[in-house]
């Protein structure tokens, strides 16, 4: 446009300047002028129409050309390698290309595309550009968002998303991960106390019927095996036919178990499996030695929780569990309490002052079995604490009873105290528990290294770290039991006073329900040994006696349970005194009725937590369901405390862990 104004101004320069220079040819002889003036006007609109006529025809060809540029710019975004597509701020499909349909398939303009693509967040996308990744169908895309500002108004603002295939990519690296190796850490839990009676034949036949079986499984999955011991193997497999066992839920589990054995005695394998996570895969830097490790601890992990199960580590670094099906079988050797005990020996004598302690609220097999190991720290001439909670209602009695003891004025003391007395040659043992956030004082494990786990619990996959010895034995009926064990190995002249024996034995009575769950032959003989000691079963009687008003409470809770498909609940009044104790009761109640399979039993604490209580009579793993929630315990006791959960909510919490427990179950089936 510049040029044809500029254009325009020259003509008109040059007509005035003919205009003039015939004005002055004019004044010497008008009919020269006004014949050269007739001459240019004809010049100038011959000149005038010519031009018009050029530009006209100028103008026809760059339409022409800007037509078919058009087109060719609307085919190429039509046909572009990539799919594009344009979405309003309520991620309806506002327009796109040919690509995108064909890829996509059939699709409305307004339709909502976060129904096909579930990792499309217009919330978090809007007003700013970055990629993400999609699969729809069969096919695999990396989606570049850029958002898309108008002058119009902000409802009129759009975001662009441009699709890259990326299929083939995504298949070979997902064949890639497939073939990783995962290594394998496989124990036979149980074959020499299976074996005991048996003749030489019947045992060579158990233990090849077993092999072959455990082999055959593994081979058909084209894994690697070997056996490194009689009761040992270690095994190599992709990590596709990890996917195909877990799916199976480890099945060849129940067919080992199913093999016929002379004294009816099932034959229970552990597993420990430790896969590479897919960041580690795609960067390159995997580390065979640290996945043998990680497959030694799974099954370390695996028996610790009683066998008969697999510990998977995987993506997330965490620990899942398959199996877990039969209860633990008691050992009846005690070869390992005498080496235990020898070692505990060498670890006080080595040490300046010791420390004990057990779980937050502490019950009776907690508080009775720190007193017991108390005992075998005062034996060799030690400074010895034992760590207490500031929330003891449940132990009430019994505290005050040792409190009396001048002897053990001093015994107990609260977390405050053994913090500031705690250094890194203290030797501390921990009770009852072996999970950091529900000891006592999770601040004393930071302070020493210099640490005994002693527990009867199923192992969990959060564990104390490094401790210098652990002793675990979940087919023990309580620690009390553990701990008694070791006090007839510790030393030829162990003499517990009275209140030490009564402590211990009552640790047992609690957990044992008075010798009806989970007692087996080493529990009676810890109980008879410490009856001997001077335990007196009168102040056991009078510490877990209850008053009326408790007695109304637990009548009045157990007609307000609620019991649907052998599931009983119910749930404790708040500011209710010793509520825990009451709820435990509850829970043994319920287990006790007819058609009930399992019982869980709710109690308020305080800093706004929640507890539960279960118990089963057995065919229903409560420790897998409290597990679930962040609990734990045995397969027929168990209990969890829900932090920063309402009443209803913990309630909710516990119904999806029954489902989610029984319906892995089924399927297992």
């Amino acid at each position: 446009m510049f040029k044809k104004l500029l254009y325009n101004r020259n003509e008109e320069t040059f007509l005035c300047v003919i205009f003039l220079l015939l004005l002055i040819i004019a004044v010497y002889n008008w009919i020269i002028a006004l014949l050269v003036g007739i001459v240019i006007g004809g010049v100038y609109v011959l000149t005038h129409k010519t031009n018009n006529e050029r530009n006209k025809e100028i103008s026809q060809l760059f339409d022409a050309i800007s037509q078919s540029v058009d087109q060719a710019s609307t085919y190429a975004v039509q046909n572009l390698p990539i799919g594009i597509a344009i979405v309003d701020m309520e991620s309806s499909l506002c327009w796109a290309n040919s690509v995108f349909r064909d890829w996509v398939g059939d699709i409305d303009e307004d339709q909502r595309l976060d129904y096909i693509m579930p990792n499309l967040n217009i919330d978090k996308f809007w007003g700013k550009f970055g990629y993400f990744f999609e699969h729809i169908g069969q096919r695999y895309y990396r989606v570049v968002y850029k958002y898309l500002q108008t002058e119009a108004s902000d409802d009129e603002n759009y975001l662009i998303l441009y699709f890259e295939d990326i299929t083939e990519t995504e298949r070979q690296k997902l064949n890639c991960l497939a073939a990783m190796p995962v290594f394998c850490d496989i124990a036979i839990d149980n074959m020499e106390e299976v074996g005991k009676g048996m003749t030489a034949v019947q045992q060579a036949t158990l233990w090849t019927n077993v092999n072959n079986c455990l082999i055959d499984e593994l081979t058909a999955h084209k894994a690697f095996v070997r056996s490194y011991d009689n009761d040992n193997y270690i095994a190599c497999l992709s990590r596709e036919a990890l996917n195909e066992l877990k799916e199976d839920n480890f099945s060849f589990l129940e067919r080992i178990r199913s093999i016929h054995t002379v004294n009816r005695i099932p034959v229970t394998v552990s597993m420990g499996i430790a896969a590479f996570p897919e960041d580690v895969v795609l960067q390159g830097t995997a580390n065979f030695n640290e996945l043998a490790d990680k497959a030694r601890a799974g099954l370390d992990l695996a028996l610790g929780r009683g066998g008969d199960q697999v510990v998977v580590y995987e993506e997330d670094g965490s620990a899942h569990f398959y199996g877990g099906k039969t209860r633990s079988v008691e050992k009846n050797t005690r070869v390992r309490a005498r080496v235990v005990a020898q070692a505990i020996r060498e670890l006080i004598e080595t040490s300046d002052f010791v420390l004990v302690m057990g779980h937050e609220r502490e019950d009776y097999d907690s508080i009775g079995s720190a007193i017991g190991v108390a005992h075998m720290a005062r034996l060799l001439g030690k400074p010895v604490h034992v760590v207490i909670s500031h929330q003891t209602e449940a132990i009430e009695r019994i505290e005050s009873a040792i409190r009396d003891v001048p002897e053990f004025k001093d015994l107990l003391i609260t977390a405050e105290m053994a913090e500031a007395a705690c250094n890194e040659q203290t030797l501390l043992f921990i009770v009852d528990t072996h999970r950091p956030d529900m000891t006592v004082a999770p601040k004393l494990l930071e302070k020493t290294e210099r640490r005994v786990v002693i527990d009867h619990h199923r192992r969990s996959s959060d564990f104390i770290q490094k401790p210098l010895l652990t002793y675990m034995e979940p087919s023990s009926s309580s620690t009390s039991e553990l701990v008694t064990e070791l006090l007839q190995y510790f030393d030829d002249d162990i003499e517990l006073q009275k209140i030490e024996a009564t402590a211990l034995y009552s640790g047992i009575i609690v957990d044992t329900k008075n010798f009806s769950v989970q007692t087996g032959v080493r529990t009676f003989d810890a109980a008879s040994y410490l009856r001997r000691s001077g335990a007196d079963p009168d102040i056991v009687r009078s510490l877990f006696s209850s008053d009326f008003d408790s007695v109304k409470l637990k009548a009045r809770l157990l007609s307000e349970a609620r019991i649907k498909n052998g599931i009983a609940m119910a749930s404790c009044p708040k500011d209710v005194p010793n509520a825990s104790i009451i709820a435990a009761q509850v829970a043994d109640m319920l287990v006790n009725i007819t058609d009930v399979e399992a019982s869980f039993t709710f109690f308020e604490l305080p800093d706004a937590v929640i507890g539960v209580s279960a118990r089963s009579k057995g065919d229903i793993n409560v420790q897998l369901i409290m597990e679930a929630i962040g609990g734990g315990g045995h397969r027929t006791v168990a209990g969890v405390q829900l932090k920063g959960r309402t009443l209803a909510e913990a309630q909710r919490d516990v119904m999806d862990a029954i489902h989610e427990v029984l319906d892995k179950g089924r399927d297992k089936g």
